[in-house]
């Protein structure tokens, strides 16, 4: 059998740099194209829209059955590997589409509206698209090359940001999410087939016995995650109905964005970086302290300011019809920050081998914010969020054991990492509630606001906690420039 060793080509520094403009480059084509579908279309069609990316997402995770990561993983891949992989993604879309086909009419019974039903069956007949680009996808990705990935996402979003709005302009309601997701995957499909030039599909199907092991230990965390991930959603549709789904989905979103813009990167570059250092604990300790670190500098301190001005934010951007999720922007706003700091611990599982711990995780995560989510039902849609939220933080102090077992990094260690953007966006945030007190005007009191959090943040940081925050200014200014 001819194998390749792991290749090396590319540097962790520019994976960061160019997975940072992907992820970046394409939440903000996303992000603004949902904004505009949101008042284009008002919470009661939104809410289709919502119901339909859980689907969305859902595909992703049943296409691949995990055989990507194991790619990425693997320290050598027989030449057909990638070929064989890409076969089994493409009957799998294939089969999916004739299922999705079948069942949108159940699905759109389970959530009370028929428009959904159709749209759900035009994505099934797409899915072929996505199939297309997984693996690709996964070499670029094993060989630390995010430049064609950067190009990929970056055209796909533009495109689908464009299509879904021209065709929510013309009238297509709830199926413009149809034509935002086909234009979004079509191109990032193309991008990349040609970046990596192939691999061309094949049947030597003895080439997945290699990889189905550690893949469905993947794709079943990966289902766990999804569906503890995505329960709230779900019950949110069916209990409380679609309307409700749109305000909830609206705030999920600001969740959902520091964990795509941040964590999604963390995710991407340092799975294949900690899998090349998997048998060196002392360099998975320093990773893990320097990513928390940047993670925490990063995304507290946005996710503080989008808790505290969420009210004028929900107002400005989105107008007066979404302000309910106002208050749900607030809670998840925190439970975002959470997560995203917390984000290292799937690659770090994964790279070292030890998917089954993952995957026991899971399950006790998934237990935990299901428990909570249905209990808050009983109190709305601001009980799940506050359900959801409180398991997060309860599963915390797992995370810090399974992490200090990992690399040996206490718990202690770790919080330390965290704590200066916490202590900061806290009297940021207690700066912006002044402001609300004196000012009035949703405009006006978002402006002043944001800068007296930014000004009361940035002087808690340099007066309080000057040494961490000068270490990682340094090294984001380091993976800004490519320097070592």
């Amino acid at each position: 059998m001819t194998a390749t060793t792991r290749p090396a080509p590319g540097t962790a520094s520019a994976a960061v740099r160019w997975n940072t403009l992907a992820v970046v480059g394409k939440q903000v084509f996303l992000f603004g194209s949902s904004i505009v579908l949101a008042r284009l279309l008002g919470p009661e069609t939104y809410g289709v829209v919502g119901a339909a990316m859980i689907y969305v997402t859902f595909t992703m995770l049943l296409l691949d059955q995990g055989l990507a990561a194991a790619l990425v993983q693997r320290p050598e891949l027989s030449r057909w590997a990638p070929g064989v992989v890409a076969t089994a993604n493409l009957a799998s879309a294939v089969l999916l589409g004739v299922v999705t086909w079948l069942v949108a009419p159940a699905v759109a019974d389970f959530f009370h509206d028929d428009r959904l039903a159709p749209v759900l069956q035009l994505l099934g007949a797409a899915l072929w698209l996505k199939a297309l680009a997984i693996v690709p996808r996964a070499m670029q990705q094993r060989a630390l090359t995010f430049r064609s990935i950067a190009l990929a996402d970056v055209a796909g979003a533009c495109a689908g940001a464009a299509a879904g709005v021209a065709a929510a302009l013309a009238g297509a309601g709830p199926a413009a999410v149809v034509a935002m997701v086909v234009a979004t995957d079509l191109v990032a499909a193309v991008v990349l087939l040609r970046a990596e030039r192939g691999p061309a599909p094949n049947l030597r199907l003895g080439e997945l016995r290699e990889l189905l092991p550690f893949g469905a230990r993947v794709m079943a965390t990966n289902g766990i995650a999804y569906f503890s991930r995505n329960i709230d959603n779900i019950l949110v549709g069916r209990v409380l109905g679609l309307s409700a789904l749109s305000y909830y989905g609206m705030a999920y979103r600001v969740l959902v964005i520091p964990v795509q813009l941040i964590g999604q990167t963390v995710s991407r570059v340092m799975f294949p970086v900690l899998s090349r250092v998997a048998d060196r604990r002392d360099l998975l300790a320093d990773h893990l302290l320097r990513t928390t670190q940047l993670l925490a500098f990063v995304a507290v301190p946005l996710m503080g300011l989008a808790a505290a001005g969420a009210h004028e934010l929900v107002e400005v951007v989105l107008g007066a019809s979404w302000l309910p999720s106002a208050s749900l922007l607030t809670v998840l706003a925190v439970a975002g920050a959470r997560e995203t700091v917390m984000y290292i611990s799937g690659p770090l599982m994964k790279a070292t081998g030890r998917v089954k711990l993952l995957v026991r995780y899971e399950l006790l995560a998934t237990v935990l914010q299901v428990g909570g989510i249905v209990v808050g039902l009983r109190w709305g849609i601001l009980g799940v969020a506050l359900g959801y939220t409180l398991a997060g933080f309860a599963l915390t102090p797992v995370l810090l054991l399974v992490q200090r077992h990992l690399t040996g990094v206490s718990g202690a260690q770790q919080l330390r990492a965290i704590l200066p953007p916490v202590h900061a966006a806290l009297w940021g945030a207690a700066a912006y509630v002044l402001v609300t007190r004196v000012l009035d005007g949703p405009l006006l009191v978002l402006l002043v606001g944001a800068a007296c959090y930014v000004a009361v943040a940035a002087g808690v940081l340099l007066a309080v906690h000057r040494t961490s925050t000068t270490q990682a200014l340094a090294r984001l200014g380091r993976l800004a420039t490519g320097a070592r």
